[in-house]
């Protein structure tokens, strides 16, 4: 498919942070880029849904590199996203981890960062290519001096970050990063976030478990908001490492705007934290994770000091405020009950 304009590929096409870069592009009338969407299924209902409003949809799959070389070809500007929490759930790959002898959290995160040096890989080849954009996390491990090495989510993707800085010097200086914030997203029942509504319906009733109930947090709408920080990214001088954000809140400071919004009074009851995910790695990397935000910062921003913030980017970033998120959501459906 060709239209004359620059080719901007997205992988991750059908997720939430891939699908926002392309709706963003799709809102724009007329787009300046023709767009590709990369994706394992091309026959998915979000696939065809893609390609029915103009996207050209081809499959590429993380593990195979050359059909990354196929999908990336041509391209202006690639954004490349990867799914820890899809990987750690394959019942596949977690009986190849218990072959090889390690815990299914050390081989995933080998294993997506590998995903991502793929990625890498063909990307470095591409000769029209002028911005990559790499969503990543910190490496909690490195920045902690070893502390929290268990993050295996977080690693993943800093570690191949990190082979392409070091491997393709080149390609790094046409390249940014973006650490995704919180997921607003999360809040929705989610049972350490989102406060219940009490049997009478007039009362939230919030969890209060210091430190981390005033800590505050990086939030922003994978869904709605990726796109428009992608969008910044690529318009702004490249080298950027930036923490997607629409605002710093604590989780107190969500449920009392929630309370707000809704018209209900709000309670807070002290609570143990709860880091239980029905898996013990996944759980011991919660509790090392929040540790780490704690100590370091949620993007490791007191160690590391080349982060930035939306703000810095010195081009318009049109994100959206947290009370305008919360105010479109259906809360009666979302809010757990007593």
């Amino acid at each position: 498919m060709s239209s004359g304009k620059p080719v901007l590929v997205v992988l991750g096409a059908t997720g939430n942070q891939g699908g926002s870069v392309l709706q963003c592009y799709l809102s724009l009338s007329p787009s300046p880029y023709a767009l590709r969407a990369v994706t394992r299924n091309t026959s998915s209902a979000k696939a065809i849904s893609l390609a029915s409003q103009g996207v050209e949809v081809v499959a590429g799959d993380y593990d195979d590199p050359q059909s990354l070389d196929v999908a990336l070809s041509g391209a202006s500007v690639i954004f490349s996203v990867t799914d820890f929490m899809q990987a750690i759930t394959s019942t596949s790959l977690r009986e190849k981890a218990a072959a090889s002898g390690v815990g299914a959290g050390i081989y995933v995160r080998d294993y997506e960062a590998q995903q991502n040096k793929n990625i890498i890989d063909a990307a470095a080849k591409v000769s029209t290519l002028e911005r990559f954009i790499y969503s990543s996390l910190p490496n909690m491990t490195k920045l902690s001096g070893g502390k929290y090495a268990h993050v295996y989510f977080s690693d993943s993707k800093a570690l191949a970050e990190e082979y392409g800085q070091a491997t393709y010097p080149e390609l790094w200086e046409k390249t940014s990063i973006l650490y995704a914030g919180l997921y607003l997203e999360n809040i929705l029942g989610g049972p350490l976030i989102c406060p219940k509504l009490n049997k009478a319906k007039d009362t939230l009733i919030a969890s209060s478990a210091e430190p981390l109930t005033s800590y505050a947090f990086p939030w922003y709408s994978a869904v709605q908001d990726t796109g428009a920080l992608v969008a910044a990214l690529i318009q702004a001088a490249p080298g950027k490492k930036l923490t997607g954000a629409n605002e710093w809140l604590s989780l107190e400071d969500i449920a009392k705007l929630l309370a707000q919004i809704l018209e209900k009074r709000i309670e807070f009851v002290d609570t143990k934290l709860n880091f239980d995910m029905g898996d013990p790695e996944l759980q011991r990397a919660r509790e090392e994770m929040f540790a780490f935000f704690l100590e370091f910062g949620y993007d490791g921003a007191r160690v590391d000091k080349t982060i930035v913030q939306p703000g810095d980017l010195g081009v318009p970033v049109q994100l959206q405020p947290v009370r305008e998120w919360i105010k479109k959501q259906d809360w009666e459906k979302a809010l757990p009950k007593e």
